[in-house]
């Protein structure tokens, strides 16, 4: 099922010298939850129930004089779909990104349509009915799972979605994005050492911690094994190394004991890539290259790819 077989056809579109009291008093007549602001069939920005929450807010504790326009309101730049990507990853981006609204582009980047998450699950809903009365198997079930169980982070199929998405919204804008591949150093001979459900509670813990450490729009991935990915939107080289600086020491601060390491605590690696609208399949094996220096000169710091 494609995202243009569920979305609205014929959202609310306005210009942004639309006054706000128009653009509300439209909202309530024609019955939506959002509306996009556009300039001759382009998308500048989108304008939700909860923008005009805030509005309000602070509008009762700091009077105006004149209320803002739709340009000041709105969220520039907004994340889209594409009206013929599958609804199942339109659902996987608005679930990891907590997006009510996704405004919908054709593949001339013109606005034809808006998807909510409502209408998604609705899809998903019938999707699951439908495998139903197929029988489908329990493995087919679980690939529509986005979160890896023992970790609490973004499984492998939710990370390529993402990534996919990124890549696609980096080129729309012209921005760059980084990613971080992890690897715990050491990590076999841990489990060697302290047994396996050690080894999957050190694990779990590490995960937590990068999440909890990284910046409230980053998101974390089990890429597979003890290795977990970071991407972050809209961020350069330096602020990417930084930020996963920050994580190799909160990781080495759990003082998790592992006699392995030189240091006699549980500490990782780490291989960083960022582009400016690069192919996301490429700056993993750049940031796996990088993670593999970081190895090879030692254990327990972040590389940059070359």
């Amino acid at each position: 099922m494609l995202v243009k077989e569920v979305m609205n056809h014929t959202p609310l579109c306005l210009t942004p010298e639309t006054p706000v009291p128009d653009a509300v008093r439209m909202l309530v007549t024609e019955q939506q939850s959002c509306l996009l602001v556009v300039d001759s069939g382009r998308l500048l920005g989108i304008v939700t129930e909860r923008d005009l929450t805030h509005l309000l807010a602070a509008l009762f504790s700091t009077p105006k004089d004149a209320v803002p326009g739709l340009a000041e309101l709105m969220t520039a730049q907004p994340v889209c779909v594409g009206e013929n990507d599958p609804c199942e990853d339109a659902l996987t981006l608005s679930r990891t990104r907590s997006l009510r609204h996704l405004p919908v582009l054709d593949d001339q980047d013109r606005v034809v349509g808006v998807v909510t998450q409502g209408n998604l699950l609705e899809a998903y809903a019938a999707l699951m009915d439908e495998q139903a009365r197929l029988r489908s198997s329990l493995k087919e079930l679980q690939t529509l799972s986005l979160e890896d169980p023992l970790l609490g982070v973004g499984n492998r199929r939710a990370m390529e979605v993402d990534l996919s998405f990124s890549e696609a919204e980096a080129r729309r804008h012209d921005k760059t994005y980084a990613l971080a591949l992890l690897d715990i150093d050491f990590f076999k001979r841990y489990n060697d050492s302290y047994g396996h459900r050690a080894g999957d509670e050190a694990l779990r813990q590490v995960a937590q911690t990068v999440k909890q450490t990284v910046r409230e729009s980053d998101r974390v991935f089990r890429y597979g094994g003890e290795e977990l990915l970071v991407l972050m939107p809209e961020t350069d080289t330096e602020s990417a190394q930084q930020c996963i600086e920050r994580v190799r020491e909160a990781v080495q601060q759990l003082g998790l004991e592992n006699a392995q390491t030189p240091i006699g605590v549980l500490t990782i690696s780490a291989g960083v890539r960022a582009a400016q609208a690069g192919s996301w399949q490429d700056m993993v094996e750049a940031a796996d290259q990088a993670l593999y220096t970081a190895k090879r000169e030692g254990r327990n710091q972040v590389r940059l790819a070359q």
